[in-house]
């Protein structure tokens, strides 16, 4: 008998008008809807100028500059991500070291502490630019990540003048970050591989033998990731990754040295492949005089030169004397005046990193190659690698070999983004993501 008027309270009870913190609670999802769209502006802005690097002053650029001022809200997401902890602790140490080897050289070399700004800059720009985009995963699918961030590229592009290979060097990586982000946008695996191979074609056919590697090498990983495998095959550590890409690297290298050996990629590759074959042996060697330049100055000054610090003539010689063991005649413009005119060039991220930065720097390029590998290699097993991940994966690590810093910077902050994998659940501000686009976490696909 008081079952009834009991049941009767709560049904009255339930169908009230809420009042005081009911209507708060009521209106806490439109509060944090408004929120979360409002840092979307911010976080969108913050991607475009990543991509566009435009300069504020002695290097510093709008993105760096959002991406510090965004800080305290990416940060604790983005320390959630395995890698991600110690490359952001590295970086901070190898800034502090091309500082203190800056101040250490003035004595014996001309300094430049706006120069140091700038290279600091870029290298805190890459990494912090990286936290962003981690911290956006959670609620921004991989494509519109792409896409924002590829259309600073693409800006950044229209503002390069005219170059000898203006697909090589300008337009290549901003088409195919918006080519592959569109084919995500489609949700087609097959898509983007297929945009992929066509990308090779193009870049063949266009006189860049890397890009054609690059490109070759992420569609070839892709297809087997799509073979139907066996779980033990597929769960392949970081070292069994490395085997595997460095297998098909070595096949493409060999396979498109002897097509433009023949002539088959036209008559100017032709004829700059055998001169590089006749001096140096290979086409590698022979094509990066640089790395030589590198093994020289490393064995000259090992602990690093400095953010901010211009070689004198006796630097100069010790690259120039390993260059020459190559066949290569380093007294040119190329020498004096890129590599070491105003600033440290090596035309190698690695290199860059540990004659601008010291052995912390050096750790660092360590780091971030095995962190890139070590989570290629997750998302392999768990048959989530996408085709712009393994796209600006490639290209990240052929460049922080064969490139220089600057190059690799963009693309680099891009693919650290996308590609690490979680080892704790992504949050974004703690808030929930109603209304809003809900992608799929990472999966790690390792124990």
């Amino acid at each position: 008998m008081s079952a009834a008027p009991a049941a009767h309270r709560r049904s009255e009870s339930d169908s009230a008008p809420t009042t005081g913190t009911g209507r708060l609670e009521g209106r806490r999802p439109y509060q944090n809807l408004l929120l979360l769209w409002i840092v979307f502006a911010a976080a969108a802005v913050a991607l475009i100028n990543a991509g566009m690097r435009i300069e504020l002053g002695a290097g510093v650029t709008t993105g760096c500059v959002l991406a510090l001022a965004l800080l305290p809200l990416w940060l604790s997401t983005a320390l959630r991500y395995r890698h991600f902890p110690w490359l952001l602790g590295l970086t901070a140490a190898s800034v502090a070291s091309g500082a203190w080897l800056t101040a250490a050289s003035s004595s014996t070399y001309e300094v430049s502490w706006s120069l140091s700004v700038q290279n600091s800059a870029l290298l805190a720009a890459s990494v912090l630019g990286a936290g962003l985009i981690l911290w956006l995963r959670p609620v921004l699918s991989e494509w519109q990540i792409g896409l924002l961030f590829g259309l600073g590229l693409l800006a950044e592009a229209t503002t390069v003048p005219g170059l000898d290979n203006p697909w090589k060097y300008q337009w290549a990586m901003p088409v195919a970050v918006l080519a592959l982000a569109g084919a995500q946008a489609l949700h087609s695996r097959l898509l983007g591989i297929l945009a992929l191979f066509g990308l090779v074609v193009v870049s063949a056919a266009l006189d860049s033998r890397s890009l054609t590697g690059m490109f070759l090498v992420a569609g070839v990983v892709l297809t087997v990731q799509a073979l139907p495998l066996t779980d033990r095959i597929r769960r392949m550590g970081a070292v069994r990754m490395i085997l595997l890409v460095g297998a098909v690297g070595a096949v493409a290298y060999w396979l498109f040295t002897r097509l433009a050996l023949n002539g088959t990629l036209g008559l100017s590759t032709q004829l700059r492949t055998e001169e590089q074959v006749l001096r140096a042996g290979s086409v590698l060697l022979g094509g990066r005089p640089e790395m030589a330049a590198t093994a020289g100055l490393f064995l000259h000054r090992p602990e690093g030169f400095g953010s901010g610090t211009v070689l004198n003539p006796t630097g100069i010689t010790a690259a120039q004397e390993a260059m020459s063991r190559l066949n290569y005649d380093p007294d040119n413009g190329y020498v004096y005046n890129y590599m070491f005119g105003r600033s440290l060039e090596v035309h190698s991220g690695v290199g860059d990193l540990w004659a601008l930065f010291g052995l912390p720097g050096l750790v660092l390029a360590g780091l971030l190659v095995w962190a890139l590998v070590d989570s290629l290699a997750r998302q392999f097993s768990a048959r989530s690698v996408t085709p712009l991940q393994a796209a600006t994966l490639l290209f990240t690590l052929w460049t922080m070999f064969f490139g220089p810093l600057y190059t690799v910077a963009p693309i680099l902050t891009l693919c650290l983004g996308l590609i690490l994998v979680p080892h704790k659940a992504p949050r974004f501000l703690g808030l929930r993501r109603r209304g809003l686009p809900a992608p799929a976490d990472p999966v790690d696909g390792r124990p």
